[in-house]
């Protein structure tokens, strides 16, 4: 069947764009060193910023932001067109949302990288920006204030990753699409177990947010 294939061909793609990781590139191209060597070993945004400060987080940000929106795009084009009339709506959302898993997976298991990626947070909110862009934002309200108010990022990266599929209810997403944000929600929040068990210990390092952050943070939630 043509959904079938092209369901197949939404993943791969978007899990591919996915595998495409901005720390491992910008360091390995401005710095001649693997980000997965430094720091705490994880290849994202934060383990980036705190072992080179700000020179090459732009294009850090840029890939993985790119990646998102462009895999979640074309997975809701590609399954569309396969939409009996009437249906393109609830299609192009299941697309996207297939889309976005496999991006997702695709940064956290990186084909290109052997399979050790980031945490998925960056990535997964540019995804949910093309799903639905007032759960990116709520998500983000949600980050920003729990953040501010504690200094846990890891803890604002968790709950602002479970508000989305409750954003996603509430406007109406269908029961498919609820299914595969919650799978793409349960990866990044396994990626995070390490941050519990310190959340839970009362050993997670807070964020301070003096002019020098680079030595402050380890959450590694992006």
């Amino acid at each position: 069947m043509l959904i079938t294939l092209m369901t197949a061909l939404t993943a791969i793609i978007a899990y591919l764009l996915g595998s495409v990781n901005g720390a491992i590139i910008i360091s390995r191209f401005l710095y001649g060193q693997d980000i997965r060597r430094s720091g705490s070993g994880n290849a994202g945004l934060t383990n980036f910023y705190r072992t080179y400060g700000l020179t090459g987080a732009a294009g850090v940000i840029a890939i993985d932001v790119l990646k998102g929106v462009l895999g979640t795009f074309l997975g809701g084009v590609l399954v569309g067109l396969t939409a009996p009339e009437g249906f393109e709506a609830a299609f192009t959302s299941t697309g996207r949302l297939v889309a976005t898993f496999c991006v997702i997976l695709g940064h956290v298991f990186p084909i290109f990288h052997q399979f050790k990626g980031g945490k998925g947070i960056l990535t997964g909110v540019s995804c949910v920006l093309v799903v639905d862009y007032r759960a990116a934002f709520i998500a983000l309200f949600i980050f920003a204030v729990i953040v501010a108010a504690t200094h846990y990022v890891s803890l604002g990266s968790i709950i602002s990753t479970l508000s989305v599929p409750v954003t996603l209810v509430a406007n109406g997403f269908s029961t498919p699409c609820l299914l595969l944000a919650l799978v793409s929600v349960a990866l990044i929040v396994i990626k995070h177990a390490g941050n519990i068990r310190r959340l839970i210990q009362h050993k997670e390092s807070k964020i301070s947010f003096k002019k020098d952050l680079s030595h402050k943070i380890d959450n590694d939630s992006f």
